[in-house]
């Protein structure tokens, strides 16, 4: 081992020798079940199997995740050496879990040091585990607090060349982190470097800068990017639409939420539950009570209503002077309100999205 620990730093630390000091009979048995790693192995995929699993009990098992040891060791280590420490255990093929990694992207945070946090995130999709929320949450806060657009386009750039040929899982999940903790115009920095080549792109990449731009009621912008995902052949789906129906009725662009519904339609796109409660409180709040009654009454034949469209259109036929219609739909609604959609059924829904989102 000594010719390892001569390539450490001029003075390396007692902890930084100890990670690279490891019992020769351990060492055996990792390079006997740890099949080598390629550098272009998709991040999260599952460990491949032992080529010695089925030979019986001669052979020793393979040693328990070495977390327990490293989790303490670069808890205390210096942060100048992680990168260091990070690069030969991969080199010796030593595999670290999720909870590892993200202790470091922590410290990295902490220290405020970027180009370490790039360093550890850099070998997290290079291993067998796959960044979840917690790695994410820490992805938000360093570029959030990064002033150099230069240094987090580069950070861009090497994720990018990290996941060549998959989805884009990881930078759809980076662009939606940052505007999650009001980093919109990272968000829209990592955006505008994905442009550049349109595999960098898919549905989810617009649906999720369609939605942060239209909370924050950039329509203009919204509306541009919609035409640009369609000039790239990337074609809307039903949570584009929703999305982009659902800004517009709140700032009461009614023709808008009229021509995108249309085209929805001529999409093929069948609206969902939201849709039709979108369309819904867009014509009552405009007090095009006889459209708001029409697409009511089109969503009871394949939706079961939900408490939230009876309460918006009663509250829109009061507002209209349409009281004998709001005293209707509100009987209408007490009498079926055991079979009326409510908050629990949107929560469990909205958790079954999440599943399927992470499981991608």
């Amino acid at each position: 081992m000594l010719p390892l620990i001569r390539r450490l730093p001029a003075a390396p630390s007692r902890l930084a020798v100890l990670a690279l000091r490891r019992p020769h009979r351990r060492a055996a048995a990792t390079t006997t079940t740890t099949p080598a790693v390629s550098s272009s192995r998709l991040a999260g995929s599952p460990p491949a199997e032992s080529p010695a699993a089925d030979q019986g009990s001669e052979l020793e098992p393979c040693p328990e995740p070495l977390d327990r040891d490293w989790d303490s060791t670069l808890s205390r280590a210096d942060l100048t050496e992680v990168a260091g420490i990070l690069r030969r255990l991969r080199d010796e093929q030593i595999n670290l879990g999720l909870g590892t990694f993200n202790l470091l992207l922590k410290r990295a945070c902490e220290a405020d040091d970027f180009l370490l946090f790039a360093k550890v995130f850099r070998h997290l999709l290079l291993s067998k585990a796959a960044p979840d929320l917690t790695s994410y949450m820490c992805v938000a806060r360093a570029i959030g607090g990064l002033d150099d657009s230069e240094l987090l386009l580069k950070f861009v750039r090497e994720v990018l060349e990290i996941t060549n040929g998959r989805d884009p899982t990881v930078v759809n999940r980076i662009v939606f982190a940052a505007g999650r903790y009001g980093h919109l115009d990272k968000s829209l920095i990592v955006f505008e470097e994905l442009k550049k080549d349109k595999r960098c792109l898919d549905v989810v990449t617009f649906n999720t800068v369609l939605d942060m731009l239209g909370k924050v009621g950039r329509v203009d912008e919204m509306l541009r990017e919609v035409k640009l995902m369609k000039e790239l052949s990337i074609c809307p789906d039903i949570v584009t639409y929703n999305t982009v129906i659902n800004c517009l009725r709140r700032l009461g662009r009614l023709g808008l939420c009229k021509s995108f519904a249309r085209e929805m339609f001529e999409r093929g796109i069948s609206p969902d539950l939201r849709t039709y409660t979108a369309l819904i409180d867009c014509f009552g709040r405009a007090g095009h009570i006889a459209d708001a009654l029409e697409a009511f009454e089109q969503m009871k034949k394949s939706h079961q209503p939900s408490i939230y469209v009876y309460r918006a259109l009663i509250s829109d036929m009061k507002k209209a002077g349409r009281f004998e219609l709001a005293e209707k739909l509100t009987e209408e609604m007490d009498s079926s309100a055991s079979d009326l959609l409510g908050p629990e059924d949107f929560r469990q829904r909205s958790k079954g999205r999440r599943v399927r989102n992470s499981s991608r």
